[in-house]
C-alpha cells in the first residue's frame, strides 16, 4: 500500500499549503471588507489583486485535494 501512503502524504502537504494560504487571505483587507459586507459586491481595486491570487490558489489546492481523496477512496475500496 505504498501508493496509499504517498497519496496520504500528498493530501497532508496540500492541506498544509492551503491552511497557510487561507491564513494569509484571512489577513487581507479584501477579506476583512468581504466579512463586513458578505452579500454586496465589492469594487475591484489593485490592492485586491493579491487576495484574488490567494483565493485562486486556495481553490486549485482544494481541487487537487479532492482528486487525491477520490484516488485514496478508490484504493481503499480495492483493498477492502
Amino acid at each position: 500500500m505504498k501508493n496509499l501512503s504517498e497519496i496520504n502524504e500528498k493530501i497532508k502537504t496540500l492541506k498544509t499549503a492551503r491552511d497557510i494560504l487561507q491564513h494569509e487571505y484571512s489577513q487581507s483587507e479584501f477579506h476583512k471588507k468581504k466579512e463586513k459586507h458578505p452579500l454586496s459586491p465589492l469594487p475591484s481595486s489593485p490592492e485586491d489583486e493579491e487576495a484574488y491570487k490567494l483565493l485562486t490558489a486556495i481553490h486549485q489546492l482544494d481541487k487537487y485535494v479532492k482528486e487525491y481523496q477520490e484516488q485514496q477512496f478508490s484504493l481503499l475500496k480495492k483493498h477492502s
